[in-house]
């Protein structure tokens, strides 16, 4: 078997003239992932801000149930036992800690609470975990409320109470001397409590 070979040149294409249309494909591409990379670290950015809020306001509200529960059982306990029952729940508020009935109520103004003669029951930290969560402890106030009763003006005999409580979140610096108002998350709870 014998092979010829030919010295004609194979057939070629005639050369192109590249217009980049890749380059330009690839580079909006480029735009394109780093527009949605952007976007994304945004959006993680402001969840984990949103949820940082969110934990704060919890622990916040957290604090301001401790002190209403607190002061509420406080109330109980002080009742009960000027009742002569047996003291059943460990307390440091007194009889004279409980504000008289005023008009308006001492709760309704703010700069009562931030004053250095507050009647304000701060809750010693250990109620709140004592962990070192809360750089400042929440706090209560409790005034009387007369009843009286319907179409008379005679005090009726029921003792009754609002008690005021607030928390603050754990970025709240703790109460300086002058006791200025707070900057961050605080949280307001009120019950009334009537006791036969």
């Amino acid at each position: 078997m014998e092979y010829r070979f030919s010295n004609k040149r194979p057939l070629t294409r005639p050369p192109h003239t590249q217009k980049g249309v890749v380059l330009i494909i690839a580079m909006i591409m480029l735009i394109v992932v780093s527009i949605l990379a952007v976007t994304s670290m945004r959006n993680a950015a402001s969840t984990e801000a949103l949820a940082g809020n969110v934990r704060t306001t919890e622990l916040a509200t957290q604090a301001a149930d401790i002190a209403l529960r607190h002061c509420e059982s406080s109330v109980v306990e002080i009742n009960s036992v000027a009742g002569g029952a047996t003291p059943s729940y460990a307390t440091t508020i007194t009889a004279a800690d409980i504000l008289p009935a005023a008009t308006p109520p001492n709760w309704q103004n703010t700069s009562t609470w931030d004053s250095v003669s507050a009647n304000v029951l701060v809750l010693p930290n250990a109620l709140v975990g004592g962990n070192g969560t809360y750089k400042r402890p929440p706090e209560c106030m409790i005034e009387n409320i007369p009843i009286i009763k319907a179409g008379t003006s005679t005090v009726n005999n029921t003792a009754s109470y609002v008690i005021t409580a607030r928390g603050f979140g754990p970025e709240v610096a703790a109460a300086d001397a002058s006791r200025t108002r707070p900057m961050g998350s605080e949280v307001w709870l009120q019950s009334h409590l009537e006791l036969q």
